[in-house]
């Protein structure tokens, strides 16, 4: 057991009557928007937001902190998998990410390498539609990606391509103010937020 085993959502467990659920940094901001909510894996998730069928046509932003997302040392060997994001960020670390119903088969693949749960700690927001990369121009100085810098003076930020997305982890304390500045960057596209489920609908 390590010390930092409370940023595991999946150690919360029903107890004296009460239900835990994970809520995102970003929760206050998607229900201001109109967002509709379902609990998924034990965190309550923005399925859909009004607009988002026109906000996807140019940019829309999405919020995926529902993934379960490990540090694992050193980087090497990797797994793969379905739905499994290996983010490299030295020989040392690596950041893996994937939905909270492959957590136990990826830790298991894992082994006896230190691996850390942070999905309490670290946010995901992700950038889809055609204008994403002009939306991420605007948020950050990094130009070549998988990068590690600084997003809208959001510090340590790291920046993935996933398919036909753009994918910013971050530190969650900050997710109130990056989703706002990236809604408001959206916005000026013709853009702005978008529940997860349209995300999959985009890319079916």
């Amino acid at each position: 057991m390590s010390a930092l085993d409370f940023l595991a959502v999946s150690t919360a467990a029903d107890a004296g009557g009460s239900h835990p659920v994970a809520r995102s940094s970003m929760d206050r901001r998607q229900r201001e928007a109109g967002a509709t909510f379902e609990e998924r894996d034990g965190w309550l998730v923005a399925t859909a937001i009004p607009g988002e069928t026109e906000a996807l046509a140019t940019a829309g932003v999405a919020d995926l902190s529902h993934l379960t997302i490990f540090e694992v040392r050193p980087s090497s060997p990797t797994v793969s998998g379905e739905d499994v994001i290996w983010y490299r960020i030295s020989d040392r670390r690596s950041l893996v990410l994937c939905p909270p119903s492959h957590a136990g088969s990826v830790r298991a693949d894992l082994g006896d390498r230190f691996v850390l749960d942070l999905s309490g700690a670290l946010s995901v927001i992700a950038l889809a539609g055609p204008e994403r990369y002009t939306l991420l121009r605007r948020l950050t100085h990094l130009h070549h990606l998988p990068a590690s810098g600084e997003v809208h003076h959001v510090t340590n930020a790291h920046v993935l391509e996933v398919g036909e997305m753009i994918w910013i982890v971050f530190q969650q304390e900050f997710g109130h103010f990056l989703w706002q500045v990236a809604v408001n960057r959206a916005a000026s596209l013709g853009g702005g937020p978008v529940g997860v489920d349209a995300l999959t609908k985009g890319s079916s």
